[in-house]
């Protein structure tokens, strides 16, 4: 079984390989593309039979490229990882079997994923690469994911995976590139992002459920790390789907 990630975020590719492995697929081979024309290419190179693909990417777009794939592979699956408002479009293409809400949880992928890969009872044998260590960046990758709303730091990821602090930060800086702290604040500003994108909550309200202390505080790290405050991000989200709503609507018109 071959499966390809396909995101222009490095990090979700990361991140969705990271709970894929956890979960013990019976994935012999996992690909990544950036865009959906690298896609395109690697998915004809290796004959893929599972793609998990974002929709909004640079060179192509996630519904272009699936249909590319599945005319030229048939048998190959596409999962797409899609915002809410973006359904409407996966239901109308030609190459989605499935689609995942995005920020989509573990216990979601797996879900399903389940109905096109199978499950390994031993994961060791089919992966030598999985050793402990590697588990135990999963599962604390895991456990920040489902916790961004709550609090989260070295003691209690810790705590959680039963594991010395100092160890813990060294083995995760050396697995991901990032420090714990550094990795915690990107994914709640993706969190943070994509709930400015896709809903109506208070900048207060979005700030909560990301697991800062208070708005301020949010709004000075988000300025800092994405060059516009959070309410700058929500009024240009929403301008951008008024825009694509008319585009729609002209289009089915």
């Amino acid at each position: 079984m071959k499966l390809m990630i396909v995101d222009d975020e490095q990090l979700e590719r990361e991140v969705l390989t990271m709970i894929i492995k956890r979960h013990n697929f019976g994935v012999s081979q996992f690909f990544e593309a950036q865009n959906g024309a690298d896609a395109v290419t690697l998915a004809k190179q290796e004959q893929m039979d599972l793609v998990l693909m974002d929709i909004k990417m640079p060179v192509m777009d996630g519904l272009t490229a699936a249909e590319i794939i599945k005319q030229e592979i048939p048998h190959c699956r596409v999962v797409f990882l899609t915002a809410y408002d973006e359904r409407d479009f996966v239901d109308q293409t030609i190459g989605a079997d499935d689609y995942l809400l995005k920020p989509a949880h573990p216990e979601d992928i797996r879900q399903a994923l389940i109905k096109y890969i199978p499950v390994v009872s031993d994961a060791n044998s089919q992966y030598p690469e999985m050793t402990s260590e590697h588990d135990d960046i999963s599962k604390t990758v895991e456990y920040i994911e489902q916790n961004l709303h709550k609090e989260l730091n070295l003691e209690i990821l810790s705590g959680f995976v039963h594991l010395n602090g100092q160890y813990l930060s060294r083995l995760f800086k050396r697995k991901t590139g990032f420090t714990i702290t550094q990795y915690i604040t990107m994914r709640r500003l993706e969190k943070a992002k994509h709930l400015l994108d896709h809903t109506t909550h208070t900048i207060s309200e979005i700030s909560d459920k990301c697991g800062f202390t208070e708005p301020n505080y949010f709004a000075r790290v988000f300025k800092k790390n994405e060059g516009v405050t959070p309410s700058q991000y929500q009024q240009q989200a929403i301008a951008a789907r008024k825009k694509k709503l008319n585009s729609f609507g002209r289009f089915l018109m």
